[in-house]
């Protein structure tokens, strides 16, 4: 399908050329936007540069689709017009809602892009290969469609659980036989551990770690070692925290601190794609921008900026230094991330929601008479156990 810019491409949404439609007052909104004026004569958005997926054989765009909060199916189509070929979801995302969205925006083109799905896993409890494979069917289901490029397991701190579990290697194995799956991985925000061990298992030939210009240096040699086996190396929470929107120096620059820190990651010719949420059609056009751009000396000093304003305030989720000095053994990380995703990527809902299915034992209940000795473990000098009390507050509502 040709190109279709965006004012034109928004109107044939609204009129229902693809079936999915936009409200008129979305269209009014969009059309009289000041950043479409004078924009009838410009170049088309377009993805610039594409790369293998590890030894998959895929290839896919340097800027890819997270789709972990999204609530309006014509953005991702709008994407795919734009050059994006590669959608990342979740089976918990939205609560099952993201796999519906992908399945309603991407439908009509679903032989033309890459899905990417993931289904968490509590290895404490008994798995059973049989509801697995049913679990993954109604992905299918949602998506619509009859197979999954990468069907990951979510948010692995260690993979040897995992592969430890006959039901469920078994269940992947059969899924793949059945063509439902074309290949595993894993995603993890403990890519120092779970790196290593993917180098030692065939299961993982796609990996989603977090990477971006505050943490994740120390893992680059796993990373470029796992690229080198053939594995696909995917970077997520590009962002470092997502926090620019509440800092001025960030506001009105030439090039966005988002699109400095996409060329940041791909700066590193290890990494096959990253995923930034891209929850609206600015979002897209944003992030998509930065695709095939050279990291220069302005994108350098604005990540620098950024770095000294939130550098006693970001939690370095991938860190974990503090995780050993609490005595009443707090997801200090999870609840952290919970609290960022609440505050800023706009997921109110959604951070409340993972909040909630926490094990009680594993939130900051009894923080408030703790000696705080996490505070004195943070390398970062973070406030460690007031973010804890504010996120419990914000989480708990």
């Amino acid at each position: 399908m040709s190109f279709i810019k965006r004012r034109n491409f928004i109107t044939a949404l609204t009129s229902g050329l693809f079936g999915l439609g936009v409200s008129k007052k979305m269209n009014a909104r969009l059309s009289s936007s000041p950043a479409l004026e004078g924009q009838k004569e410009a170049a088309p958005l377009k993805i610039q540069k594409y790369k293998d997926l590890g030894k998959t054989g895929l290839k896919v765009p340097d800027v890819s689709f997270g789709a972990i909060s999204l609530f309006e199916p014509n953005v991702l189509r709008y994407a795919y017009e734009c050059g994006v070929t590669y959608f990342d979801t979740a089976e918990s995302y939205l609560r099952m809602k993201g796999e519906t969205y992908v399945g309603q925006g991407l439908k009509e083109v679903r032989d033309k892009l890459i899905i990417t799905t993931k289904h968490g896993q509590n290895f404490r409890q008994k798995i059973e290969k049989a509801a697995f494979i049913q679990r993954v069917e109604a992905s299918l289901k949602r998506l619509q469609t009859d197979h999954i490029d990468i069907a990951m397991i979510h948010n692995i701190d260690d993979l040897t659980p995992a592969l430890n579990s006959e039901e469920l290697m078994s269940a992947y194995d059969q899924l793949k036989k059945d063509g439902k799956i074309r290949f595993t991985g894993f995603s993890s925000h403990n890519a120092k551990v779970t790196l290593k061990q993917a180098l030692d298992t065939d299961f993982a030939q796609v990996v989603l770690v977090m990477y971006n210009h505050m943490e994740g240096r120390e893992i680059e040699p796993l990373v470029k070692a796992v690229r080198q086996k053939g594995i696909g190396t995917v970077a997520m929470k590009i962002f470092a925290g997502g926090m620019q929107g509440n800092l001025k120096s960030m506001v009105n620059r030439q090039t966005s601190y988002s699109q400095a820190a996409i060329r940041w990651v791909l700066s590193n010719p290890d990494f096959d794609t990253c995923i930034p949420t891209m929850s609206s059609y600015s979002h897209v056009e944003e992030y998509v921008a930065a695709s095939g751009q050279p990291l220069d000396r302005a994108a350098l000093g604005l990540l620098a900026g950024y770095r000294r304003e939130v550098d006693n305030v970001y939690c370095r989720t991938s860190c974990r230094e503090c995780l050993s000095a609490c005595p009443n053994n707090v997801a200090v990380n999870d609840v952290l991330r919970y609290a960022m995703y609440f505050e800023h990527y706009g997921m109110e809902k959604e951070a409340i929601g993972y909040y909630q299915e926490m094990e009680a034992e594993r939130k900051p209940l009894g923080c408030e008479s703790c000696a705080a000795p996490c505070e004195r473990a943070c390398p970062h000098g973070l406030r460690v156990k007031s973010k804890l009390l504010h996120s419990h507050e914000i989480l708990s509502a």
